[in-house]
């Protein structure tokens, strides 16, 4: 009966825990409203869909932050993904710099916050429940196909990416970068750090740079 109860104490204690990550979001969001609420909707999206890796849900994101509410142009969302690609968490990075373009500080809190909860509730939610979930043949099958199609989106969020390249130096620096990295093996640190000095080095000099 004792442990009985422990696990009840402690199921209820999770599920406070867990009432209240998810309610910070609404909080925030019930303060702003309007704008604030479509990058709820964008981070959810976000934190719902980046399954197999960040760069999936890349095209989608554009979707919304340049063609749809445009908070941010082609090239300003370039900027936010490479931020994002030289930090930890860069989908989390992403989605914070399209928020905070759309509504300050407040909106990239908000994109955060909302993008980690997805998975954060799947993860406090289940787990009990993974080690079964590891040996049921429909989710090994839904892995094994989720893979393909992430590298197959990733592939996508490429082409979606290099039309924001504007200038022909941009051209010249993302030629340089994929041969960093696909023929010298070089990390994509390396290329990330090639692509911002060479940025600098224009825009010291007077060179063009996109906006």
């Amino acid at each position: 009966a004792g442990g009985a109860g422990g696990t009840g104490s402690a199921a209820v204690g999770g599920g406070t825990r867990l009432n209240g990550f998810a309610a910070a979001p609404a909080l925030v969001l019930a303060a702003g409203g309007g704008v604030l609420a479509s990058v709820a909707w964008v981070a959810l999206k976000v934190g719902g869909l980046s399954f197999g890796g960040g760069f999936v849900i890349i095209p989608l994101m554009q979707a919304d932050a340049v063609h749809h509410y445009h908070w941010l142009t082609a090239s300003r969302f370039l900027d936010a993904v490479a931020l994002g690609q030289i930090t930890p968490g860069p989908v989390v990075l992403t989605v914070a710099a399209v928020g905070y373009a759309a509504h300050g500080v407040g909106g990239a809190l908000l994109g955060a916050a909302i993008a980690f909860t997805p998975s954060f509730v799947i993860v406090i939610a289940g787990a009990a429940r993974f080690e079964r979930l590891r040996g049921a043949a429909g989710a090994r099958a839904f892995l094994a196909g989720a893979g393909p199609a992430a590298i197959g989106a990733i592939g996508g969020s490429v082409i979606t990416l290099a039309g924001a390249v504007r200038e022909p130096w941009q051209g010249v620096v993302l030629g340089g970068a994929a041969a960093l990295v696909l023929l010298a093996r070089r990390s994509v640190l390396s290329a990330l750090l090639l692509g911002a000095v060479s940025g600098l080095a224009v825009a010291l000099l007077g060179g063009p740079v996109p906006h």
